[in-house]
């Protein structure tokens, strides 16, 4: 063994050395990179717990206490996000984006969040949020001033609300047909109910309706921006839709006559579009309003002619009133109807001098009815006349 030996510059060197080997003593080079990977390792480390720290404090439920819309914020940290998707486990996504621009310029802008989503009581809140119920604020004896005391109502004896009730998880709530985080007055041109969006909304579940009311002459005078043109709710109702074979229906047989002549009975809609007069009284007095009157649910009622959402122009080549489809348009009901059964006037009033030939056929009918009852009675009464002087006699 060899004593330590040291050189100007006072560096250690190892003395135990071994031919062909490495010396088992360390460099103050060596040592401090030991140090740095020491040191790196504790950061890692260090982060990591820091990491787990926050993720735990972050998972813990913090309580919501939303006081005002201001406080929405709370919730819009997450949902404002235009990526915030919901998957469900048949494969349908549903986004639970909200565009706070959008919802501050709504019905609802002064209210909380929770003031709809009562369930939320905490953030992070539960995977699946319930049902909002509208029925909360908007009832019948209602004093938020919410303005549709009845609306709830209606809904609740509609078809709808049936549909609803016997587990059709398809059939409209409230959200379906006025949006949810969207909703505007329905005077509002971005409202879904807007009355040139009804289609629109409607057509969401009743597609087939839908593109048939679209090439109808309502639906292109509706595109043409006509605000007197009947939308879905003119004719069904809104909130109060009753299954076409309700009696209480709008569109109900006997009562189809009477939704019509809203628009076709109107002397203002008439002057201001230039349409056929009358058509609503000339109905009523032939056989087929007379019928409908009393109650016959068979007989032809203005949809069963003109069609109900399909409704075209009569010089249209596809309306079911064109002279070419009248014959099998009479068919339905009238079988073996040809083209001389269709070929005279339909909506006429026999009344008028206008109506040439039917209006005298029509008065000379009625006046040798009237001849006719006149001298049976007289001729009763000269009998019993008779009978009696005989008596007497």
């Amino acid at each position: 063994m060899r004593s330590r030996k040291f050189d100007g510059e006072h560096k250690v060197r190892p003395y135990f050395r071994k031919q062909g080997k490495p010396a088992l003593g360390l460099s103050y080079k060596n040592n401090t990179s030991v140090r740095v990977r020491a040191g790196r390792l504790l950061l890692i480390v260090l982060t990591i717990a820091a990491g787990l720290v926050c993720s735990v404090a972050w998972s813990a439920p913090i309580p919501v206490q939303l006081k005002g819309p201001d406080d929405n914020s709370v919730c819009l940290g997450c949902h404002e996000d235009p990526a915030l998707k919901k998957r469900f486990p048949d494969g349908r996504t549903i986004s639970l984006y909200v565009d706070p621009e959008v919802f501050n310029e709504t019905v609802h802008a002064v209210r909380t969040c929770t003031d709809c989503h009562t369930d939320i009581k905490q953030i992070p809140h539960g995977k699946t949020a319930e049902r909002v119920n509208c029925g909360r604020c908007h009832y019948v004896e209602d004093i938020a001033g919410t303005r549709m005391p009845r609306k709830p109502a209606e809904y609740r004896e509609s078809v709808h609300k049936a549909a609803l009730a016997t587990g059709n998880t398809k059939a409209p709530t409230c959200q379906n047909c006025h949006g949810s985080h969207d909703i505007f007055y329905p005077r509002d041109k971005r409202s879904s109910v807007y009355h040139a969006n009804v289609p629109g909304t409607c057509g969401k579940c009743h597609i087939d309706i839908y593109s048939d009311y679209r090439e109808s002459v309502h639906g292109e005078a509706l595109a043409r921006g006509n605000r007197d043109v009947p939308v879905c709710t003119d004719c069904h109702g809104e909130h109060s839709i009753k299954a076409v074979r309700n009696p209480l229906s709008s569109v109900y047989a006997t009562k189809v006559p009477e939704t019509c002549s809203k628009c076709h009975a109107s002397q203002r809609i008439e002057d201001k579009y230039k349409l056929a007069r009358e058509r609503y009284e000339t109905y009523r007095e032939s056989y087929h309003g007379v019928a409908n009157r009393f109650g016959t649910k068979t007989v032809a009622n203005c949809a069963s002619c003109h069609e109900a959402h399909a409704i075209r122009r009569s010089d249209d080549p596809k309306s079911s009133v064109n002279k070419r489809n009248l014959p099998h348009t009479c068919g339905k009901c009238h079988r073996g109807a040809n083209e001389n059964f269709a070929r005279g006037k339909i909506h006429v009033i026999i009344s008028k001098k206008e109506q040439s030939l039917l209006y005298y056929v029509s008065n000379g009918f009625k006046w040798l009815t009237i001849m006719t009852m006149i001298m049976l009675v007289g001729h009763i009464a000269l009998d019993l006349m008779a009978k009696y002087r005989r008596r007497r006699g």
